[in-house]
């Protein structure tokens, strides 16, 4: 499966853009601030329906424009199909997400029809940041390989909403809190049981793939599941009411999941310098596109913002060996060309595109016959 071809309208500095791409490797290049990010985080926003940058629309749409369009035709070599996917967003954060002409109504349906990973300097929070990222990490998984999750997780959603909302009014009808909390505490189990399960097949995989970058340090999950284990969730929910309801929001639960990310025993941020995490980070990330392509029979796409200013230059090609060994489609960005051609030293993929990006606009790029 490959992004085949992509319009961009409105995104940031493009004003329009229309490119057809390799099924394997897409290279951008061009200065800081020319729009190259932009072609990531418009495939980002066919993706997931928003960007990876700013949650504010306002900055992602170009100036003095009231929305934003990115189209995509999606290929499945396998089944010889394609599909058409596209989204609109715009300044009053209204929303059209189509996928083969028909509406959907969840970002899901668009994450379902082009998977991806992302690589660039905020992924690198994966270890430092807030527990929401590591749990989104795990929750990436768990929805591509898991059908009943992506229910499951949604109307666990719906249901901390009305928990929530009982919470903050002045009387709580009992019979209702009850039945939102059985509901609750069921799903809760299951949601956990999924992630649990997913990090368990990922492990084998990760301590392979991190072996091969270079990481010698045993790698190991510990999930907390967002309540204590010896203590039925239901009877914890109870325990907890009053703490609820002062706070106004329900405080146990998988919501509140924390994945704790080990090398030898330890909190891997606390002990692995800057170059080690950043490739601790880029085995989690190989590691989830290996499962999923053993799962789902496709692979999915990676997104690589500016990889030559995060690692250097041997951990770079290790990590573009392994790419191109399995088979993955590629977005790279970078200043130099040669930069991003050298992720595979002497390997760079033989379908590959590269494009010129000055000011928003978006060249294809032939070869030393033509000057940037």
């Amino acid at each position: 499966m490959f992004l085949q071809k992509l319009s961009i309208h409105g995104v940031r500095n493009i004003r329009h853009a229309e490119l057809n791409l390799s099924p394997r490797a897409n290279l951008f290049f061009g200065m800081n601030g020319s729009g190259k990010t932009s072609v990531l985080e418009s495939i980002h926003l066919l993706s997931r329906g928003r960007s990876f940058r700013s949650r504010h629309l306002k900055d992602l749409i170009s100036r003095g424009q009231q929305d934003c369009t990115v189209f995509g035709s999606v290929k499945d070599s396998a089944r010889n199909t394609s599909t058409s996917i596209g989204v609109r967003r715009d300044l009053n954060s209204k929303f059209v997400f189509k996928v083969d002409g028909e509406l959907v109504n969840s970002a899901s349906r668009l994450s379902q029809t082009l998977p991806l990973q992302l690589l660039n300097a905020d992924s690198f929070d994966l270890l430092t940041g807030p527990p929401a990222i590591r749990r989104a990490f795990v929750d990436w998984g768990v929805f591509h390989v898991e059908h009943g999750f992506r229910q499951d997780w949604a109307t666990l959603q719906r249901c901390l909403k009305q928990r929530n909302s009982l919470l903050r009014h002045a009387k709580i009808d009992p019979l209702q809190l009850s039945i939102w909390d059985k509901e609750f505490c069921a799903l809760a189990e299951r949601v956990s049981s999924a992630r649990q399960a997913y990090l368990a097949r990922l492990m084998p995989i990760l301590n392979q793939v991190a072996e091969e970058l270079g990481l010698a340090e045993d790698i190991s999950f510990q999930l907390y599941c967002g309540w204590k284990e010896d203590l039925p969730l239901l009877e914890q929910l109870k325990a907890s009411l009053q703490r609820d309801r002062k706070a106004g929001f329900t405080q146990v639960g998988p919501h509140r999941a924390e994945l704790k990310i080990l090398t030898g025993g330890s909190l891997a941020a606390n002990i692995l310098s800057r170059g080690q995490a950043k490739m601790l980070v880029s085995a989690l990330k190989l590691a989830q596109g290996k499962l999923f392509y053993r799962d789902a029979g496709h692979n999915c796409l990676f997104l690589l913002d500016d990889l030559p200013s995060e690692l250097d230059a041997i951990h770079r090609e290790k990590l573009g060996n392994m790419l191109f060994d399995m088979g993955v489609q590629m977005f790279l960005t970078g200043v130099e060309l040669n930069d991003i051609k050298g992720l595979w030293g002497s390997r760079l993929p033989e379908e590959h595109q590269m494009f010129h990006v000055e000011q928003g606009g978006i060249i294809p790029w032939q070869g030393n016959n033509q000057t940037p």
